[in-house]
């Protein structure tokens, strides 16, 4: 099973960056492609879904969230995507200089569709994905910095 991590230092207080990543933040504001959002709760077994641009459905639930740590865990339960039992977790960890890491991972299976991406295209596109979210999250962060 492929596992992906994407690791950002963002030179911002996590406090800034928790209310757009969390369960229930502002995933339409980074979230590549993401158009529309619904959320159902914010326990275990709540669920999340985005309309992305193509008119395509991502439903995503909640797995596990922290109490301590500003950290949940998802599944992915419907997808456009080429994978399936993604599970995915978000992390911001506060630093002791003011900035903040987020850490995006997922395990998956790449779907064997006829035709369909190679394991290592798959994890390639999982990446692509993650890259271009906290791409997206540098941009929302970085213009308000003083």
């Amino acid at each position: 099973m492929p596992m992906i991590a994407v690791t950002i230092l963002l030179p911002d207080p996590a406090r800034r960056l928790w209310p757009l990543v969390r369960w229930d933040g502002r995933l339409c504001d980074w979230y590549p492609g993401a158009i529309a959002l619904s959320v159902d709760g914010t326990e275990k077994g709540a669920v999340r879904r985005l309309l992305l641009k193509d008119g395509t459905r991502l439903v995503q639930r909640l797995e596990h969230i922290s109490r301590i740590d500003d950290a949940y865990t998802y599944a992915v339960v419907e997808s456009p995507y080429p994978v399936a039992d993604l599970l995915a977790q978000i992390r911001v960890q506060p630093g002791n200089d003011g900035h903040a890491t987020l850490t995006w991972t997922a395990t998956f299976q790449p779907l064997g569709l006829p035709g369909g991406l190679d394991e290592a295209r798959t994890e390639r596109f999982v990446r692509d994905l993650y890259d271009a979210g906290v791409e997206r999250l540098r941009g929302l962060l970085t213009p308000y910095r003083l």
